[in-house]
């Protein structure tokens, strides 16, 4: 145990003690912060993670949860204050989904229209990703729920919010967002398995797909250490310092790899390029790969094929200096349609469920 967290503990350990021996004087704030982190959306988020994601210094007002029924629904919230005259807020809000169109405005609400591809995969093998908005979404199988009017098998997205005050390190923040899935499965009559937080996810920070300072990628020679391995035989131009680096997992319901040449890549004029190719997984994500102005057609460098009864769609985009890169070949449109293909081949082996040949629009 972390030693803040055993502080924490023993301090609204021997709070309460004193409590129920009497001592009522000092039931503010400890005792109330005890009882609210004991019952985080009905005990279902334990204590000691309430504890790891708390700052110091901070006391809790209520911890809220509410289940609709018929829609499917079931939202937590844990509510801290902020101090004197100033408004309370939420270190940790939860909300879970059965119906598909609730789960397809959360996706909608991580990839506006036309696809927002800043996503982290969650580690650990975990089904889902962490947002542009740094929020965990998670999606599971709901066998006991059956199948959807349109013949889909029903599935449970959860969606998970920190406060940017929120201590998200060691394993807390995905702690937190597997143990209210697991929790809302339950509530709901999902009937998933119980998801478990071992391996990378036990010990990782929360991500922040969205901070873009990191350099990114391998060099070519060492894509096979990521899930891209594809593209070290893809035949990329040689002669411009390529970057590989992907995101996904069978179990996530995303992927993409990203083809850059850094700007400080100094061999040629080619700094700053960048090819990305990504695939989604369900019927949500045909929205990103049509467009309003050709009246629903498919986008050209798009694919589609069936995984797992429902549509998965695939694309490709790419900066407009890739056709050049300063050299005397730079990516044609035939190698994007190879490298599309690739991509698409590789997608379809590693996720399970996949079946027939997909269909490409070029």
């Amino acid at each position: 145990m972390h030693p803040r967290t055993r502080r924490r503990l023993l301090t609204w350990s021997v709070a309460a003690a004193v409590v129920l021996s009497g001592g009522a004087w000092i039931a503010e704030p400890y005792v109330q912060d005890w009882a609210v982190a004991r019952d985080v959306c009905d005990g279902a988020v334990s204590q000691s993670t309430v504890d790891q994601l708390t700052p110091e210094g901070t006391h809790f007002k209520e911890s809220r949860g509410r289940q609709i029924e018929q829609l499917g629904t079931y939202t937590c919230a844990l509510t801290a204050k902020r101090g004197d005259h100033a408004r309370d807020w939420d270190l940790l809000s939860m909300v879970a989904y059965t119906r598909r169109d609730d789960q397809d405005r959360a996706f909608f609400d991580s990839f506006p229209e036309y696809g927002s591809e800043t996503h982290t995969v969650l580690p650990g093998g975990l089904p889902g990703f962490v947002d542009r908005f740094r929020d965990v979404v998670l999606q599971v199988p709901c066998p006991d729920l059956g199948k959807d009017a349109e013949g889909r098998a029903r599935k449970l997205v959860s969606r998970v919010s920190f406060d940017d005050d929120a201590l998200v390190g060691e394993g807390a923040a995905y702690r937190a967002a597997v143990s209210f899935t697991n929790s809302a499965s339950k509530r709901l009559g999902c009937g998933a398995d119980p998801l478990t937080v071992t391996g990378t996810a036990a010990a990782a920070g929360l991500a922040d797909p969205g901070r873009g300072d990191d350099p990114r990628g391998v060099v070519l020679a060492d894509a096979e250490k990521t899930p891209c391995a594809w593209a070290a035989g893809a035949g990329l131009p040689d002669g411009v310092d390529w970057r590989v680096s992907g995101e996904g997992s069978a179990a996530a319901p995303l992927a993409s790899c990203h083809l850059d040449v850094p700007e400080e890549a100094g061999v040629t004029e080619a700094g700053g390029e960048s090819i990305g190719l990504y695939a989604r997984y369900g019927d949500w994500s045909t929205r990103f790969v049509t467009r309003d102005s050709t009246h629903g057609r498919r986008s050209s460098m798009t694919a589609t094929v069936r995984c797992d009864g429902e549509a998965a769609n695939f694309s490709l985009g790419s900066s407009d200096g890739v056709r050049d890169l300063g050299l005397s070949k730079g990516v044609s449109e035939a190698d994007e349609r190879r490298l599309l293909r690739l991509f698409v081949a590789d997608q379809m082996e590693r996720h399970d469920g996949c079946v027939g040949e997909p269909k490409f629009s070029f």
